[in-house]
């Protein structure tokens, strides 16, 4: 009878080690499912970051043409012209009527 209870017991310790390796597996694919997780979520945003850094950079050059375009075009340099030309004339009013 005694052997039988020790065959018993030797079973039930065999269970209960075999359960605790698989939970104890079992834990360490999901730490390793969730590292990877975490992992591709920090490179996901590794990206992201520098994309946008990227399209802020063409956007700042874009930006940069477009105003240097506006600036050097001709219909900007003909207004700037007249409207000199015309503050002129008003200075020069001001000053007769002061006088």
């Amino acid at each position: 009878m005694r052997l039988y209870l020790v065959l018993a017991m030797l079973v039930l310790a065999l269970a209960a080690f075999t359960q605790a390796q698989d939970a104890e597996e079992e834990a360490t694919v999901e730490a390793t499912v969730e590292a990877t997780v975490e992992a591709t979520m920090v490179e996901k945003f590794t990206v992201f970051i520098n994309q946008m850094q990227e399209m802020g950079k063409k956007l700042a050059d874009k930006a940069q043409t477009t105003f240097e375009g506006i600036r050097s075009s001709k219909f900007v340099a003909s207004s700037q012209t007249s409207l000199e030309q015309q503050l002129k004339k008003v200075k020069q009013k001001i000053g007769e009527i002061i006088q």
